[in-house]
């Protein structure tokens, strides 16, 4: 038995990649047009994977993980760099002056919301409510940005102050990610923060992420033009897709090596090309390359956790969760008042209600630095969450005037 694993290894990885495939499509059929988020039958996937692996297979199966984990790695880029490619850098300086209050207080007051609950209502280590804080000061806007074009308000300011809040959101969620994941090691000694050491880590970690955001603006000015019009020149069969996506990797490896993360310069790499608007033309190839491999990287999360750890984590996910909501709805709506009236706040507040992918991400790099398999847990509980209220509360808000009386 070993003789044949060992000599289908690649085999029985593909075999186990078509067969994700599959139950992937049905996943996307069966959860279209419903209020569920996708990701968290991934991670359920990821899951059953684990546990079948680890119970209903010999060790010599295990050999499928490898394969399966680069393409979870490559999910992971595909994800933070098809963000990074949809913000509108342009518009968001625009609109920083409108938008920056409300980013503050929204940032601040939703980190402290998850820090202090995940710390003293559900007496996780300082570690993991770090991770918790700042994976709740993210925004995933996907499902209230739908609902509201549905009501044709997307356009409106309203519409575009809840589009660079969030893009806001994205940018200071992932810098503050990479902070604490260097971080990590001096928190995970039971070292404290208010050390020479933690302010010499934290100016390597600023100094690195200043570097490539220096390497990245100079790349998007002068190197990316010349070198799309190059490949479009040349072009034969999606030759710009190809170097873009390459481009991709290579600035998310690059960055992994230099000590942030992958997320990191994914993200980066995506606004370098995010002012190029030919390669906006190559977005729909683009999608379809999210769409097959950022599945892996849910399924991924799967597999970094033991099943047991679901176990028991319903009532710490609902006071987390109330936790989550409370951050949003205080952290937007306040700075927002005085700006939108009480109805238009309300609405502001609660379509920034939603985690999901950003969130996982800060989780998914909180659990290589050791947060607790729990925490993780009761974060895809919290994000599943904080999507069903987005989508159950904000059309009932889209039908009233977004302006008090």
């Amino acid at each position: 038995m070993n003789g044949f694993v060992e000599d289908h290894a690649s085999t029985l990885a593909l075999l186990a990649v078509g067969v994700l495939l599959v139950a992937i499509l049905l996943v996307r059929v069966v959860l279209r047009g419903r209020r569920l988020p996708p990701m968290v039958a991934y991670i359920g996937l990821g899951l059953l994977l684990g546990y079948l692996l680890d119970h209903a297979a010999g060790d010599e199966v295990r050999t499928v993980l490898p394969g399966l984990r680069l393409l979870a790695e490559a999910g992971l880029v595909m994800l933070l760099f098809k963000a990074g490619l949809e913000a509108d850098l342009k518009d968001l300086r625009a609109q920083l002056p409108n938008a920056l209050d409300i980013w503050f207080w929204n940032v601040v007051v939703s980190a402290l919301a998850g820090y202090a609950a995940a710390r003293w209502w559900l007496n996780l280590d300082a570690l993991s409510s770090l991770f918790v804080g700042v994976a709740l000061t993210a925004t995933s806007v996907g499902v209230s940005v739908g609902l509201w074009q549905q009501a044709g308000r997307l356009d409106s300011h309203e519409g575009s102050l809840l589009l660079d809040v969030a893009e806001l959101d994205d940018l200071s969620t992932i810098v503050l990610m990479a902070v604490l994941v260097s971080m990590a090691p001096l928190l995970a000694a039971g070292q404290s923060l208010i050390q020479p050491e933690a302010g010499v880590v934290l100016l390597q970690v600023l100094g690195t992420l200043a570097g490539f955001l220096v390497l990245a603006g100079v790349f998007s000015v002068w190197l990316e033009p010349r070198l799309t019009a190059f490949f479009e020149r040349h072009e034969t069969d999606h030759e710009p897709v190809i170097f873009v996506v390459a481009i991709g990797f290579l600035i998310a490896a690059l960055a992994e090596l230099a000590g942030l993360s992958l997320a990191i310069g994914a993200f980066l790499a995506g606004l370098a090309f995010s002012r190029d608007n030919r390669v906006a033309r190559e977005r729909p190839v683009i999608q379809g390359l999210y769409d097959f491999f950022t599945p892996f990287f849910f399924v991924g999360l799967g597999l970094m956790v033991e099943l047991d750890a679901f176990s028991g984590v319903w009532w710490p996910a609902v006071l987390l969760l109330l936790a989550a909501v409370a951050g949003k709805l205080v952290g937007v709506g306040l700075p927002a008042w005085s700006r939108l009236g009480g109805a238009g706040a309300l609405l502001l507040a609660v379509s920034m209600v939603p985690r999901s992918e950003i969130a996982m991400v800060v989780m998914q790099r909180g659990l290589q630095v050791g947060v607790d398999e729990r925490a993780f847990a009761i974060m895809v509980v919290v994000s599943a969450g904080t999507v069903l209220f987005g989508a159950l509360v904000v059309p009932a808000l889209l039908g009233r005037p977004l302006q008090s009386d």
